[in-house]
């Protein structure tokens, strides 16, 4: 049981960083695309066509996907879900230090250990992956070939999307 306590932990460490990230990136990507759609907007009045015949329309659609996306990601609410999960993590911890080494759980750290699951969200299988091969000495639990490929493609995928929603408008103006 003492290893659930510590596979739980590591694994909303990694949901914390995770959320971190989203949290970042969101409000970062916000703000780029506000900037954009501002420029966009100024440019359009001394060239109405700058962007083709269709410049005031695609300002427009930018402009109402914008508040769209906006709404979305302040409804999903990373940062305070990563407060939250670091909040968990660090009750994790506390009730890991406090278990024997050789003993089993109490029945009021068992109670603890449940009421901390329930605190929060669960994390996400990725999140538990990626704690493990991150720290392979220190697991009982050793990460398949395919979790490691696994965790390998879904963290290079998540910073190829993430450049990708960076380089977008850029590469959209570019090829106009």
């Amino acid at each position: 049981m003492k290893d659930n306590v510590w596979f739980t932990y590591k694994a909303r460490i990694q949901a914390h960083k995770r959320l971190e990230w989203l949290d970042l990136h969101s409000q970062l990507l916000l703000v780029w695309y506000a900037i954009l759609s501002s420029a966009l907007a100024v440019i359009s009045i001394k060239h109405p066509k700058a962007l083709g015949d269709d410049t005031d329309v695609m300002a427009a659609i930018l402009s109402v996907a914008l508040l769209g996306v906006s709404l979305s990601v302040s409804n999903r609410d990373f940062r305070g879900r990563a407060i939250q999960m670091r909040r968990n993590y660090l009750g994790l911890h506390q009730l890991y230090r406090s278990i024997s080494k050789d003993a089993s759980l109490t029945s009021e750290q068992s109670s603890r250990y449940d009421e901390l699951l329930d605190e929060t969200e669960n994390h996400r299988e990725i999140d538990d992956r990626i704690a493990r091969i991150l720290a392979p000495q220190l697991t009982s639990r050793h990460p398949t070939v395919f979790e490691s490929i696994h965790v390998l493609f879904w963290l290079v995928s998540r910073l190829i999307i993430t450049i990708a929603l960076y380089a977008a408008p850029i590469v959209f103006a570019l090829t106009l």
